[in-house]
């Protein structure tokens, strides 16, 4: 296993142990869900007549961002059905809601001009009734709800600032995980406010790190959780902007879905347009990273989008206020790993708990963390942390509901990954009535980064450069907004005197390549240009640049580098977005 983090190099510096019994890797919502549901088991074991109390327990939370929250993104309709099992008075404790699906439109977009709409919904994109909601928002209210708790005998702690940089192991198990570093120089040497990072360690660890965590890489890499799955883990790449809107310009309510143009022939992915409170309207568009196209782009994808004339008018006089981009998990029954292990579990995007036919997951991943509650509450009961105790969690899991409603659409990004062609057509209607089974199911899929062509394969052009493309488009400052201008919505801080936290793992001679074949995708599909190429007179470049500073997190550099050649690690804890409408 490579050891991508700085801390590697201080093997001497002295790191103060905390000890947990339950210890939350990620502030998401399957994480808090699981949080929350544990402290009601524990509180109602407690309680019961006859039952071992439980007492004297720390459960602790972390999470990479300043605030719970701040990384938090998402586009998002919520299916309620997990929070209401959670919670089932939630709108009375003041659950942020932007408001109830109550109009929604489909489409199918064949250029800038025209489309078509569907007269009919889909059975898997019905929303009605649905509240429309801002994640980050979310994840505050439900941290907020979570520290109002006082059950007796449990100690809670939400640590949010604190990044998880490696797993503790001992004997093959894990026993935690390590933070972190702060006040550390670009070279790794430590500045006059270096912090050390600490040894957190716990009897179980829930790792809910969202899409391409570093310390599930990590996991997979030790453990193999993948080696049984069918699918490689695949994403898709999110793009989103937040608009004030004049008053009245779009109704309370409104959700509209797309696929087809602006993308490539053969491309999956599409847009969402959601009316949120304030008179603010979510603009996304989502890619899938498993296409051939060395230049999928998102962000460009949504800057076309909003050329629509649909949507051009939605935003007409309005003003751009907050930015965010995202890789999101896609691969769903057929990409899932192993749940859990000795010490540990997975829950979340982190466990490719997403619907990609409804484009849902947040309801998914909050069960997916009910379930690790159920099964934590009985390790803690019988001091038994071992992966046949903790592999009841995975049972519970792909038995409910949830798992349920991941079988039956487990094929449905492959029958899609190469666009809504008739043949797709058929065979989405043939698993819709066979609870998702298809001729040759499971559908396999390669890794996304596998994918993507030379410029000469896809292009039928030798050396293509993106900007040489689309030279028509212009960002104006108005509609349309360049990745540096979009960025800065995004409220992006990073301490810029700390290592970079994007690593070149093999070396710049394998960028240069890229850029010669390829066009050097990260410059294109980043979301936040943290990439780039300056090639000289004679379109030569010598290496690539890194702006981590821009870095909003999203990992899709990890993900679709076709070469291999970036690793996302985490910063020191506190970088990066600051999203509050996203």
């Amino acid at each position: 296993m490579r050891d991508f983090s700085t801390q590697a190099a201080r093997p001497d510096v002295d790191r103060e142990d905390l000890d947990f019994d339950v210890l939350f890797v990620g502030g998401g919502p399957a994480n808090l869900a699981a949080l929350w549901r544990l402290l009601d088991l524990i509180e109602a074991h407690n309680a019961r007549s006859g039952a071992a109390k439980l007492a004297g327990l720390t459960v602790g939370l972390i999470d990479k961002a300043a605030e719970l929250g701040d990384h938090a993104f998402s586009g998002a309709v919520l299916d309620p059905i997990a929070l209401k099992e959670l919670c089932p008075d939630f709108l009375k404790r003041g659950f942020p809601s932007e408001g109830r699906v109550r109009q929604e439109e489909v489409w199918l977009l064949t250029s800038e001009r025209s489309g078509f709409q569907f007269p009919v919904l889909p059975s898997f994109l019905h929303n009605q009734g649905n509240p429309i909601v801002s994640l980050s928002r979310v994840v505050r209210w439900m941290a907020t709800q979570i520290e109002a708790r006082e059950v007796p005998g449990v100690d809670v702690m939400l640590l949010p600032g604190f990044a998880g940089l490696k797993v503790l192991w001992e004997e093959g198990k894990v026993v935690g995980v390590q933070t972190a570093d702060k006040g550390v120089n670009p070279d790794g040497t430590p500045r006059s406010n270096f912090e050390p990072g600490n040894n957190l360690r716990a009897k179980v660890t829930v790792f809910g790190e969202g899409p391409r965590g570093h310390l599930a890489r990590e996991l997979e890499s030790v453990l193999g959780l993948q080696k049984d799955a069918a699918n490689p883990q695949v994403y898709e790449m999110g793009a989103k902007e937040i608009w004030a809107i004049p008053e009245g310009r779009v109704p309370d309510g409104f959700v509209l879905h797309s696929t087809g143009w602006p993308m490539q022939d053969g491309e999956s992915g599409g847009s969402f347009v959601y009316k949120m409170s304030g008179n603010h309207l979510a603009v996304g568009y989502v890619v899938s990273l498993d296409t051939a196209d060395p230049f999928v782009d998102a962000h460009l994808a949504l800057q076309k989008f909003k050329t629509h004339a649909r949507i051009k008018d939605l935003l007409a006089g309005g003003k751009l206020v907050q930015y965010g981009g995202k890789a999101l998990a896609i691969g769903g029954w057929n990409s899932m790993p192993r749940l859990a292990f000795a010490g540990g579990m997975l829950v979340g995007d982190a466990a490719q708990m997403v619907n990609a036919a409804r484009l849902k997951g947040i309801h998914l991943g909050m069960k997916g963390g009910m379930e690790a509650a159920e099964t934590i509450l009985d390790a803690l009961v019988e001091d038994d942390f071992s992966e046949t105790s903790l592999m009841r969690y995975a049972q519970a899991f792909l038995e409910s509901w949830a798992g349920e409603e991941l079988k039956a659409c487990r094929n449905f990004h492959q029958i899609v990954a190469h666009g809504l062609t008739l043949g797709a057509g058929l065979q989405m209607g043939l698993s819709l009535l066979t609870e998702g089974w298809v001729p040759g199911d499971p559908l396999k899929s390669a890794p996304d980064a596998a994918a993507t062509e030379t410029t000469e394969r896809f292009y039928g052009k030798v050396g293509l450069r993106r900007d040489a493309l689309d030279r028509d488009l212009k960002f104006d400052g108005k509609c349309l907004y360049s990745k540096l201008d979009d960025v800065y919505l995004a409220g992006v801080m990073h301490d810029e005197h700390q290592p970079a936290h994007l690593k070149i793992v093999v070396g710049d001679q394998v960028c240069v390549s890229c850029f010669e074949t390829k066009g050097a995708p990260c410059t294109v599909f980043c979301p936040a240009q943290v990439y780039e190429m300056h090639p000289d007179t004679k379109g030569k470049v010598a290496k690539v640049e890194i702006a981590f500073s821009n870095c909003v997190h999203c990992k899709t550099c990890d993900i679709k580098c076709p070469e291999g050649n970036v690793v996302w690690t985490p910063p020191e804890g506190g970088g990066g977005p600051q999203y509050t409408l996203c």
